[in-house]
Order: C-alpha cells, then structure tokens, then sequence
C-alpha cells in the first residue's frame, strides 16, 4: 500500500512539472509572438548588452548608451539601415572593420578619424559621443530606440539592471575582446534575453558557455606557464 501512494505521489509530481512545463512553453511563444510583433529584437539586446559592457568596464552612463546604440547599428548597419544610404567609402571601411571583428582579427592600427575602444575602432563626434559617419549616437537615441521599444513589456530600469547583472557574470578579458564578448556573452541570449526576463526573471550564462570559458582560461594559463618556462630556458643557456 506505501509503494503505491508514493508511486501516485511521484506520478502526480511528475505530471506537475509537466504541465509547467508545457504552460512555460506556451507563454514564452506567445511572448515572442508579441515581442516580434512589437519589433522588439537582437538589436535590442544587442544594444543593451554592449551598453553594459562599457559601462562596467569604463564607466559613464551616456557614453555607455552611446557605445551600445553605436555597437548595435555597427553588426546589423546592413540589414538595418541598408549600404545604399551609406558613402561608398565610410561603407568599405565599416564592412572591413565589420569582417575583422567577427573573424576575431586584431586591429593594429585604425583608420584616420577613429580611436580604438574596446578593442574595436570606432569613430568619436564633437560632443564627445560614439558616432558612425556624420551622426553621432546619443543617449536620447538609446531611449528611443532601446528603452522606448523595451518599455513596451518591461520597465527599462529593470532590463537595464538585469543586463549589468548578467554581463558581470563574465570574467574582465572575455568583455574586454569584442569577438569573445560577441561569441560568449551576447550570442547565447540573443534571443532568450527579454524572453528569460519576462518569465524567469533574471537571465544567467548558459553552463556551456562557463564551462568552456573556464577550460579557456585554464589553457591560457598552461600555455603561460610553458611560454615562460621555455624562456627561462633559453636564457639560461645563452
């Protein structure tokens, strides 16, 4: 008789968490449903994301604004905004600077008019503010296209919080190199992050994405260790 009701017990608690599951499932597609129709998207996130990395590591809530509106029009300039509207030569040189990023390859050196900012070259106008071509990135802008938008499902404070949260979560070097930052800490939500948010309430790195980041860091150290050993080898037998 006990084995049977704990068998019952077990059976409903399985059926439970199933049907949770099943009602979870439906509301994050009725969610994306609502977010695609409100054209709420990647480049949102995107956006917010990139804001928060600059504001972490550097400081300044405007600029932080300016960096991620700037960051979020510079990987989608193209389907976005479309090259037709773009000079034939500010349009080079952003899908030049565009390819060597994703690629992963080093910048040494920018173009004339651009400084280096986390790792990417990126033009400043003369308030200060992050800019492509002739028009700078403001933080009204970020309001309007970020938070205006985000304002729709949730409060932007909230987003805005969650997402620093979540981006500190990473260690300083994968937010400090563009590509790792893209590849570790903005691809994995890209499409789960306003998504997670509304249902979960918090958004946290997938443990893949840990795990690999540590096994990394561990090879990174290994190899240090060798490179310097290796040195002190060669100067001890000069």
């Amino acid at each position: 008789m006990k084995n049977r009701i704990i068998y019952r017990i077990l059976s409903i608690d399985k059926n439970v968490k199933l049907l949770i599951v099943i009602e979870e499932n439906c509301m994050i597609d009725e969610i994306d449903k609502k977010l695609k129709a409100l054209g709420i998207g990647r480049f949102q996130v995107m956006a917010l994301l990139q804001a928060a990395r600059h504001y972490l590591l550097k400081g300044d809530l405007d600029k932080s604004k300016s960096f991620g509106l700037n960051r979020a029009i510079f990987y989608a300039w193209a389907k976005y905004y479309g090259p037709h509207k773009w000079p034939m030569r500010l349009m080079r040189v952003m899908e030049e600077l565009r390819r060597k990023t994703i690629r992963g390859e080093k910048i040494a050196e920018c173009p004339q008019g651009y400084v280096k900012v986390l790792g990417e070259c990126i033009a400043i106008g003369p308030r200060g503010y992050y800019m492509i071509g002739d028009q700078e990135q403001l933080p009204i802008d970020f309001d309007k296209q970020v938070n205006k938008k985000i304002k729709l499902v949730i409060d932007p404070e909230t987003a805005w919080e969650t997402a620093l949260e979540y981006v500190s979560k990473f260690p300083r070097s994968i937010l400090e190199d563009p590509r790792k930052f893209y590849k570790f800490v903005y691809e994995p939500v890209r499409d789960t992050f306003i998504k997670d948010l509304l249902v979960k309430k918090r958004v946290e790195p997938p443990k893949h994405i840990i795990e690999q980041i540590k096994s990394e860091e561990e090879m990174y150290k290994e190899f240090k260790k060798k490179q310097k050993s290796i040195f002190d080898y060669m100067r001890q037998n000069q």
